[in-house]
């Protein structure tokens, strides 16, 4: 906390930090759940954000200094610097710098004497391309090899050169010792155990704390839901959309919604009319509001992913909503599905389990949470999620604290 605000107020100031996408993703709300979380608790939030659509709009000459904006930004830098300055900001929370935010900001935190924290929403810091996915598969060759076997693949937005400008950077960084100096939340054990392959990172500046999306409403029994099951997300292969129309293809009696779209949505109309599959609805892009809806009454949300995930929104919406999840068992689904409780696993990329899991939960609606082995997931909701967050600024806060004292 800055010298001058220290033991003078309760309520705190933090920044927070996003290079928004293109597309608008998970990521986003975070953002914007989080902020509102902190301001209906008192806490002041400023938002530094800068939106990837900027790059289409960028003359020849600030495309030409992209590649050492992407590892150094001086406008964020003194943008930050300034803003943490004039707003008394006591912790800046930052959840995305790729390609326009840029690592500065954490230098313009530790210049101005305050603790840096990161959300570490994909896994980026160990491999470019974020996903650990590479060709319809899980890929560690980073980790195992080294960064330049991204380059290789082109594993940044497919291009080479890009790929290559990304481990630069991520290479100086690291070089710097900047990684060393931030603390970081990751949103689940999984995604924590991953990061620290990361060789530098001190554990302790390390915490978990996951998602959140509401305190939801009360618990739909299973005779109020109706007669479908559903799914919620980018209409993708990595997503696992054809396993999911495979397995219903083999579910004729069972009712599936997908809400959503994405490349595959022209493949997945083509197959359901191939395959006259009249118990599949395609309903498109839905707003958040028809989404819950859509939650609060299926017989269950169905996470197909082949990917390891960072955290899946779409179940901790449908935690929220008290709907169980049928997910894939490896990595962040599954991992969360045990730890939760609050559903039914099949394995990854098979139709044939999948088709198995769905009538598990036919057969196993009465107990609402499934195979579970537990119902305690109180930070997934509001209250408890906001307790855990500030409880981490607070110790962020404090480490700083103490460093400066010394």
């Amino acid at each position: 906390m800055n010298k001058r605000n220290e033991g003078k107020r309760d309520k705190l100031h933090i920044l927070q930090v996003h290079d928004y996408y293109k597309i608008p993703g998970g990521e986003d709300r975070v953002v914007e759940s989080e902020g509102e979380l902190l301001k209906e608790h008192g806490h002041k939030v400023w938002l530094y954000a800068r939106k990837n659509e900027e790059l289409s709009r960028m003359n020849l000459w600030k495309k030409l200094c992209l590649p050492f904006t992407t590892v150094f930004s001086l406008k964020t830098y003194r943008d930050v610097k300034r803003l943490i300055r004039e707003k008394k900001i006591d912790l800046v929370h930052v959840h995305n710098t790729l390609p326009l935010v840029s690592p500065s900001v954490f230098y313009a935190a530790f210049a101005s004497g305050v603790p840096a924290v990161m959300s570490v929403h994909n896994f980026r810091l160990l491999c470019p391309g974020a996903l650990f996915y590479r060709n319809g598969k899980v890929c560690e060759e980073c980790v195992e090899r080294g960064l330049l076997r991204s380059v290789k693949y082109g594993c940044y937005r497919g291009s080479r050169l890009q790929t290559l400008l990304c481990v630069i950077s991520m290479k100086i960084h690291k070089t710097a010792g900047t990684y060393k100096r931030i603390y970081y939340i990751c949103l689940t054990e999984f995604n924590k155990e991953k990061l620290l392959h990361l060789k530098g990172i001190p554990p302790e500046r390390v915490f978990v704390k996951s998602n959140f999306a509401g305190d939801g409403k009360e618990k739909v029994s299973p005779k109020e839901r109706e007669d479908y099951f559903l799914y919620g997300g980018r209409l993708e292969e990595e997503k696992g959309v054809k396993v999911l129309l495979k397995a219903f293809r083999k579910l004729a009696d069972e009712n599936l919604v997908i809400c959503g779209e994405g490349s595959l949505h022209g493949w997945c109309e083509d197959y359901i009319k191939k395959h006259s599959m009249k118990n599949v609805t395609l309903k498109g892009s839905v707003s958040g509001k028809e989404m819950k809806e859509y939650m609060g009454r299926a017989k269950a949300v169905i996470v197909p992913s082949l990917l390891y995930e960072g955290f899946p929104m779409v179940m901790a919406e449908a935690y929220s909503a008290k709907t169980p999840v049928i997910g894939s068992d490896k990595g962040n689904v599954g991992r969360l599905l045990e730890e939760s409780g609050f559903g039914w696993k099949f394995e990854t990329g098979n139709a044939d389990s999948l088709a198995e899991a769905v009538k598990r939960c036919r057969e196993g609606q009465t107990d609402f949470n499934g195979d579970g082995k537990r119902t305690d997931i109180e930070e997934w909701s509001g209250e408890g999620n906001y307790k855990r967050l500030v409880q981490i600024y607070r110790r962020c806060i404090r480490d700083v604290r103490k460093t400066k004292e010394k």
